[in-house]
């Protein structure tokens, strides 16, 4: 009989070490997997952040550049109307002169 004590204190035993061990062991697990979790949270925080603060510059970069451009357009839009009038105007000193000219030929023939 006394081996069937032994038997059993030491399969109580070992139980006992068994379910201090696997405590501990999900314990330090789970202690792990939290430390895990809050690294990668932080790590996508601060990638999130700085995205947005990319985003921020490009979104005031491209701002500048439109202001530019529409600065640009603008200057552009009053040299074109300057050239469209002083085509307008050579046209019409062009259509005078076609008049002088067919005129001219005019007097041409009936001088010869």
């Amino acid at each position: 009989m006394e081996w069937i004590s032994a038997i059993i204190a030491s399969a109580v035993t070992g139980m006992v070490t068994f379910s201090v061990a696997n405590k501990q062991t999900n314990g330090s697990v789970e202690q792990q997997y939290t430390e895990n979790i809050t690294k990668l949270f932080t790590f996508y925080k601060e990638q999130v952040d700085a995205l947005g603060e990319e985003v921020k510059q490009l979104k005031s970069q491209i701002k500048d550049i439109e202001n530019k451009y529409v600065k640009d357009i603008n200057g552009y839009k009053v040299v074109v109307e300057r050239l469209e009038d002083e085509i307008e105007s050579l046209r019409e000193e062009n259509d005078t002169l076609k008049i002088e000219n067919e005129n001219l030929k005019g007097e041409k023939e009936d001088g010869i």
